[in-house]
């Protein structure tokens, strides 16, 4: 599986390089601008940050809130909240969903070997599809300053277009209209992945798997298959591919390349370049 669930904004951040910029407002107010992803936001003055690959961290001074900016590729709130298992996750739903300026604002509650985490997570969405998720972690006693941290982020978010490289308008350009295909067969069982790649943005997904029962004496066959679809990009740096999945969960694969020009690894697993005649 490899669906961007909801405590994925939770995880610890791996260092890495990000390229983005902090401009001063008249006020003296710190806006910091992720020229990659196309948002800008109006961070908390005075805390510890971090940039990463994944997105932002930061810490407040007396280490009671921390909190974490992050893309997100969902459309709208049903695809997140469709994607979000609080239950599953150990969460727990503390009042309803509130409206924020260009999205929603929620509160969930959760049990940590610390005590009670209180988590506060405003979504922020583009009108083409996609934005921003601003989470605020801290405990019952400093609730209130990480919702309102969190609420005063979101409120200043702002969007523009991503500043797309050069490097991902040529891996773009490889693979629009293509078919990439995984194939495996081994030990009686084979499997198969295809995603065809539309000029228009849109893709479709099939998956397919089969081999012998060991518990079948009769030497029985089994096999699955499923299918999807939605919209890909490329990510600016031209690294991953990302697909958006119409269901509203995204998968995203990191590129690489490979020795025969008619392949391509994707999470280093090696898929073959084709031609196809699905996309209309």
């Amino acid at each position: 599986m490899h669906r961007r669930k909801y405590t994925k904004i939770l995880i610890l951040f791996i260092a890495a390089t990000l390229f983005f910029e902090s401009t001063y407002a008249q006020n003296g107010e710190v806006r910091t601008t992720n020229e990659a992803e196309g948002y800008s936001f109006v961070a908390p003055k005075g805390w510890a940050s971090n940039a990463t690959a994944e997105g932002y961290a930061f810490v407040e001074p007396g280490q009671n809130i921390i909190l974490v900016v992050k893309a997100h590729n969902y459309r709208d709130h049903n695809a997140f909240i469709a994607d979000a298992n609080l239950e599953k996750d150990g969460l727990q739903l503390v009042g309803g969903h509130q409206d924020i300026r260009g999205g929603k604002i929620f509160r969930t509650s959760g049990n940590t070997p610390q005590g009670l985490a209180i988590i506060d997570t405003a979504v922020v969405y583009r009108s083409d599809g996609g934005g921003v998720a601003i989470v605020a972690l801290t405990d019952n006693a400093n609730s209130e300053r990480g919702f309102n941290t969190a609420l005063a982020v979101a409120n200043s978010m702002t969007f523009r277009p991503p500043q797309v490289s050069a490097v991902a308008q040529r891996v773009r350009q490889g693979l629009t209209g293509k078919q990439l295909t995984y194939l495996y067969t081994g030990s009686g069982y084979s499997e198969r992945k295809d995603i065809v790649l539309c000029s228009n943005g849109t893709f479709y997904q099939s998956t397919g798997m089969g081999g012998f029962s060991p518990g079948n004496s009769d030497g029985g066959s089994f096999a699955a298959r499923g299918g999807h679809a939605g919209s890909w990009s490329i990510a600016p740096n031209g690294g991953s591919l990302l697909l958006r999945f119409n269901s509203g969960g995204t998968t995203s694969y990191t590129l690489s390349a490979r020795q025969a020009s008619n392949e391509v690894g994707l999470n280093g697993q090696r898929f073959f370049i084709q031609s196809q005649n699905v996309c209309q």
